[in-house]
């Protein structure tokens, strides 16, 4: 019985292309579905019976007419039959039904999740609904699947033998052990997030290590500022990169845990550029360093950073966290908050529909409101009534940032721009 599926006379699947030899329509469909399949891994198809079709379609949707629709004809690979034709939508209905009853398998841990997924493809390969390309659409939707459970699998990692071999051993005798363990192999193994070794009230610290050797230099603060603001950005990059490279080359647990500390520590907010500022508050104005030409910005960096340390370490901790809380009190002038220079930028920042819309707000755009009607009302030009408003939006800005009482005539008195401003405040304190 002839395929309706393939050119007359050969096994080349009819395709848009006009492709006619087996060899050049398998290289097509590679490069083709290759292309397809990066802007998959960007969408969303739904986890449904028409949600697969859909990721199907996607995929051979330049080479075949029939992507995206269930075959019409029985296929069998190795003396086996897949799903027989009148059976097909049922079977990929159900399926996708109780995965849907399953909440798509989210919310499970790591190895039940895994094992639930690879039942889950042993199922869709014992059905394969399409004439071809049923393994592709398999692997982006299990790549879906498991993005949005948290469990991230990598495509390009899934080995081809290893999955044609469970493919074959789950079809032939029902155990999805074998898929199970290709997809967790698979998996994106998430490396934790490096981590700091904190010192006296949170400050980050390098690695523990011996003194640093070769020439010291004395520096001054201001100086050891410059250098890590120019270096540090490629110190980062550097430290992420040796991270990396040593996680790939397996390289010593302990190797890596201090790879970890020094990435963190110079990327950390209370790293060394902080310090710098702490040491001056401290009243220290330089550090002897190692540095020389011929550093990277990562060692530059560590070796400053060293030096930091060894004046920090120097001082009592209760100092050290003495100076810190110093360093993070707001200064801000009698009656001021916080939350009061906030609502003030709010203010200013808002449309005057927010405003109005803000009950914080309100009487504060009112009295901007009424500022300006007072300068129509006096014929005053557009510009002039613009100025005005602006001027009064300032002025109430100021008396929320100072938590002084709004007054509902404020503005109104003549021009606005005009007004003068309530006596400014002590900020040395």
């Amino acid at each position: 019985m002839s395929d309706p599926y393939t050119y007359p006379g050969t096994d080349t699947l009819r395709n848009r292309l006009g492709i006619t030899e087996e060899k050049t329509l398998t290289e097509a469909e590679r490069r083709l579905t290759q292309a397809r399949g990066a802007e998959a891994a960007r969408l969303t198809f739904p986890a449904t019976a028409d949600g697969y079709r859909s990721l199907h379609r996607h995929l051979f949707q330049d080479l075949y007419d029939w992507a995206g629709q269930d075959r019409t004809v029985n296929i069998a690979k190795g003396g086996s039959s897949f799903a027989a034709v009148p059976y097909l939508a049922r079977e990929l209905d159900k399926l996708f039904a109780d995965a849907r009853a399953k909440e798509g398998f989210r919310g499970l841990p790591r190895d039940e999740f895994f094992d639930r997924l690879g039942n889950h493809i042993n199922e869709i390969n014992a059905i394969h609904p399409f004439r071809e390309g049923n393994g592709r659409t398999m692997r982006h939707h299990v790549a879906q699947l498991a993005r949005d459970a948290g469990h991230p699998i990598r495509i390009a990692s899934i080995d081809k033998t290893a999955w044609m071999e469970a493919s074959r051993h789950g079809f032939l005798t029902g155990d999805h052990r074998g898929m199970t363990a290709v997809l967790a192999g698979a998996a994106i193994r998430r490396d934790p997030a490096p981590e700091a070794r904190i010192g006296p009230a949170g400050i980050a610290m390098l690695p523990q290590r011996e003194p640093p050797e070769g020439q010291r230099y004395r520096v001054t603060l201001a100086r050891a500022r410059e250098e890590l603001e120019r270096y540090l950005p490629a110190a980062r990059q550097q430290a992420a990169d040796r991270l990396r490279g040593m996680i790939k080359e397996g390289a010593p647990s302990a190797a890596i845990a201090n790879a970890r500390t020094e990435l963190a520590y110079v990327r950390h907010a209370k790293g060394p550029v902080y310090q710098t500022h702490l040491l001056t508050y401290l009243g220290i104005r330089q550090v002897d360093a190692v540095v020389g030409p011929q550093q990277t910005p990562l060692e530059r960096v560590r070796e400053i950073g060293a030096a930091l340390g060894v004046q920090i370490n120097a001082h009592q901790p209760t100092h050290v966290q003495r100076a810190v809380r110093a360093l993070e009190r707001p200064v801000l002038p009698t009656g001021h908050s916080p939350g009061q220079e906030r609502l003030a930028e709010q203010f200013v920042k808002n449309t005057p529909e927010k405003n109005h819309a803000d009950p914080r707000l309100a009487p504060a755009q009112a009295i901007v409101d009424a500022a300006m009607q007072t300068a129509r009302e006096r014929g005053d030009s557009s510009r002039m009534i613009g100025t005005i408003g602006e001027s009064t939006r300032q002025l109430v800005a100021d008396r929320i940032k100072a938590g002084d009482a709004l007054d509902a005539d404020l503005g109104r008195s003549g021009d606005a721009s005009k007004t003068s401003a309530p006596p400014s405040r002590d900020r040395t304190r």
